[in-house]
C-alpha cells in the first residue's frame, strides 16, 4: 500500500529551473493583486482594497521587499481597471463612481518606479451616465471576486497610443430597440488626451454583436462586429477627425464564432483571430442532464488594412491527428466518423492568448474549458473542468508553422471560488520560447507526451508545471518546477495562477501566502 506513495514522493523536479524563496514579509490582504517586472532587476506589485492601494517594490536578485507605500487618498468608490506598463513607465488606471450624478470618472496615476510611490492623480474623462461592465473576468483573478471591469484599456502595437473603451448602460431592456452607445477616448503614452467621444452604433443590439476592439499607432479605433441576420462581419472605424464608418467584410459566413481578438500588427494593419465551429453539440449524460458543447474545428484569421479592406483571410482546420490526441479509443472512433462527415473538432476549446510578434508571426493558445454536473466524491455537483492545451503558430505570410496539443486535466467545484483561481493556465512569452504554467497532479510528473493526464482537483496541492514550446520548431519540453505543498519546507496557500509573472528574461516570480499573516516570493530561474 505504501509503494505508490513512495514512488510519488520521489518526483524529480526539473533541473532547468532553479527555485529559491524570499524571507517572509507581512501579508497584504487585497482582492486585486497585480505584478510587473520592470526589466531592470526590480518588480512592482500593486494591491487594491477599496480606496486603499499598496505599492510594493522587490529586488529580483534577493527577492527582498525594498519599499512599501500605502495610499488612502483615492476618490470614493475607486475600482482598478488596469495596471499598464508603457516602455519604462507604469500607470495605474482606475474609475470612481459619482453616486449623486450616476456617472463615472476615469483617472490615471503614474508610479515612480524608483521610489515605489504614486505621483499625482490625473483626471482623464467623465462619462455622461451609467456604464455597463465590459465583460466577464474569472472570479478570484486580477479583478477579484465580483469586481467586473467597466472600462477596457488597450494599447497600440508600439505602445504610443492608448484606448479606453466603454459601453453606456441602455435605458431599455428591449434589445430590438436599443442602439449601443460606446465611448472611445484615445491618449498618447503619457495619458495626454488626443480625442474622445461617445458614438451610437449603426445597428440595434439585437441586430449586432460587438466582438473585439483595437487601436493603431495613428490613434484610429477599430471594432469588429457580427451582423446576426446575415451572419456577416463589419469593421467599424472611429477617429478623432471623422465619425463612425462601417464596412462589411467579405469573410466566411457559414462559420460560428464565440470570440475574436483584434491586435495591431507591426505594419499597422489589424489582425483578427478566433476559433471557429460548425455548430453546437447537445449532450445528455446518464442522469438525463442536457449540456451544450462547442465543436471547435480550427482557427480563422483575417487582416484588415487601414481603409477597412481585407488584405487576406485564412482558415486553419485542426488535423485529425491533433484532434484525436489524448482521447479514449471510443472518442477516437467518434472523431473519425466526424472527420468523414467533415465535422471533426476539439470540444469546448476556448481562446486564451493571442500574441503578435515583431516579425509578423502570431501564436494562438487555447484551453479546453467546460462545466457539467457530475459526481464529486459522494454527491452530484456542478464541476468546472480545465483540460488540454492547444498552441498554434502562423508565420507572417499566413503559413501554418506548427500546431501542438498538450495534456492537462484539472477540475474544481464551480462553487469553490477560493480554489478556482488556482486552475487554468498562465502564459509567459520568453525569448525564442513560450511558457505555459499550470498546477498538475503529482502523478503526471513522469507522464509521457503521448499519454492523457491524470486528473488534478483544485484545493489538493499539486506541482507547478511548465510546458516550454520552442518558437521556431514547436518542440515541447515539460518541467515539474515545484511542489506547492513543500516549497523549501513551506506550504503555499491562496495560490493563484494569474500571479505568476516574468520578472526578467528567464526569471519567473510568484507571491504566495504561507500563513501567520506572512507572504513569500518564490523565484523560478531558468538555468538553460
Amino acid at each position: 500500500m505504501l509503494t505508490p506513495l513512495l514512488v510519488f514522493g520521489q518526483v524529480k523536479l526539473s533541473p532547468d529551473f532553479k527555485v529559491s524563496t524570499s524571507t517572509p514579509f507581512p501579508v497584504v490582504d487585497a482582492p486585486s493583486k497585480e505584478y510587473v517586472g520592470m526589466g531592470n532587476g526590480t518588480t512592482i506589485s500593486v494591491k487594491t482594497r477599496g480606496e486603499l492601494v499598496i505599492i510594493q517594490k522587490f529586488d529580483v536578485k534577493t527577492m527582498k521587499e525594498v519599499q512599501r507605500n500605502e495610499y488612502e487618498d483615492f476618490p470614493k468608490y475607486t475600482k482598478i481597471q488596469s495596471l499598464l506598463k508603457v516602455g519604462d513607465r507604469l500607470y495605474y488606471v482606475f474609475e470612481a463612481f459619482n453616486k449623486k450624478e450616476k456617472t463615472f470618472s476615469v483617472y490615471s496615476r503614474e508610479i515612480d518606479t524608483e521610489k515605489g510611490s504614486f505621483k499625482e492623480i490625473k483626471t482623464l474623462f467623465t462619462t455622461k451616465g451609467d456604464v455597463a461592465p465590459t465583460g466577464y473576468k474569472a472570479a478570484g483573478g486580477f479583478w477579484g471576486i465580483g469586481a467586473l471591469p467597466k472600462f477596457d484599456v488597450i494599447s497600440s502595437f508600439d505602445g504610443s497610443k492608448i484606448l479606453i473603451q466603454y459601453r453606456n448602460r441602455p435605458e431599455s431592456k428591449n434589445d430590438s430597440k436599443n442602439y449601443d452607445e460606446l465611448g472611445f477616448y484615445v491618449f498618447d503614452n503619457t495619458f495626454t488626451k488626443l480625442w474622445g467621444k461617445e458614438v451610437k452604433m449603426p445597428h440595434t443590439e439585437k441586430e449586432m454583436n460587438n466582438l473585439a476592439y483595437a487601436i493603431n499607432k495613428e490613434g484610429i479605433v477599430y471594432m469588429l462586429s457580427r451582423i446576426n441576420a446575415t451572419k456577416s462581419f463589419e469593421v467599424i472605424t472611429v477617429s478623432g477627425t471623422e465619425g463612425l464608418k462601417n464596412k462589411q467584410l467579405p469573410v466566411q459566413k457559414d462559420l460560428s464564432f464565440d470570440k475574436f481578438d483584434l491586435r495591431e500588427s507591426a505594419n499597422g494593419n489589424i489582425i483578427a483571430a478566433g476559433y471557429y465551429a460548425n455548430g453546437t453539440e447537445t449532450k445528455v449524460d446518464w442522469t438525463g442532464t442536457m449540456s451544450f458543447s462547442r465543436n471547435i474545428n480550427g482557427i480563422y484569421v483575417f487582416e484588415i488594412a487601414k481603409d477597412g479592406s481585407i488584405v487576406r483571410d485564412n482558415d486553419y482546420p485542426f488535423s485529425i491527428e491533433l484532434i484525436k490526441k489524448y482521447l479514449s479509443n471510443r472518442q477516437k472512433g467518434k472523431a473519425d466518423a466526424k472527420e468523414d462527415a467533415g465535422t471533426a473538432g476539439i470540444n469546448d476549446l476556448v481562446l486564451r492568448n493571442f500574441v503578435l510578434n515583431d516579425d509578423g508571426s502570431m501564436v494562438i493558445i487555447g484551453e479546453i474549458n467546460y462545466t457539467k454536473q457530475e459526481f464529486w466524491f459522494t454527491s452530484m455537483e456542478m464541476v468546472t473542468h480545465f483540460g488540454d492545451i492547444v498552441a498554434t503558430k502562423i508565420d507572417a505570410s499566413g503559413k501554418l508553422v506548427w500546431a501542438e496539443k498538450m495534456p492537462k486535466n484539472q477540475a474544481v467545484l464551480q462553487s469553490n471560488i477560493s480554489d478556482l483561481g488556482s486552475l487554468g493556465i498562465s502564459y509567459v512569452q520568453g525569448k525564442g520560447a513560450h511558457y505555459i504554467l499550470f498546477v498538475d497532479n503529482r502523478k503526471n510528473a513522469t507522464l509521457k507526451m503521448d499519454q492523457p493526464a491524470e486528473p488534478h482537483k483544485g484545493g489538493f496541492g499539486g506541482f507547478l508545471t511548465a510546458y516550454k514550446i520552442d518558437d521556431a520548431t514547436g518542440k515541447i519540453d515539460k518541467h515539474s518546477i515545484l511542489d506547492l505543498t513543500n516549497i523549501e519546507g513551506l506550504k503555499a496557500y491562496q495560490f493563484n495562477v494569474n500571479r505568476i509573472f516574468e520578472a526578467m528574461d528567464k526569471i519567473f516570480m510568484l507571491e504566495v501566502y504561507i500563513k501567520d499573516k506572512q507572504d513569500m516570493m518564490v523565484k523560478m530561474a531558468l538555468t538553460k
